[in-house]
């Protein structure tokens, strides 16, 4: 019975262990963690500590927290690929005016 206990407590251990060390990583790569508030869990920003959401349960607010990064991540690469697009439109434009002025100087040039 006393060695049931003991592999108990060991694997127990093992499993704090184990959170804490998937917690830090969460951290550490996340804009956001998740901390106990009064009877409650809040989601806090890594860089500024601000409160982006109370919930009630730890798997909540880890949730609440990843759909945050989901959310951010999808507002962030869109606004990427649009800054490309239009820069490479710019260009298509700038160099269509060129060759546009191109020929009317030439064409100028033939008539005198």
């Amino acid at each position: 019975m006393q060695a049931a206990i003991q592999r108990s407590q060991v694997k127990l251990e093992a499993l704090r262990q184990e959170v804490i060390t998937a917690t830090e990583a969460f951290r550490s790569r996340s804009r956001f963690f998740v901390t106990q508030s009064g009877n409650g869990w809040a989601v806090v920003s890594a860089s500024n500590n601000r409160v982006y959401g109370r919930n009630t349960s730890y798997a909540q607010a880890v949730r609440y927290a990843q759909s945050l990064e989901r959310a951010i991540d999808a507002k962030t690469l869109p606004v990427v690929a649009v800054v490309k697009v239009r820069q490479v439109g710019e260009s298509a434009t700038r160099w269509c005016s060129l060759l546009a002025l191109l020929f009317i100087v030439a064409a100028a040039a033939v008539q005198s």
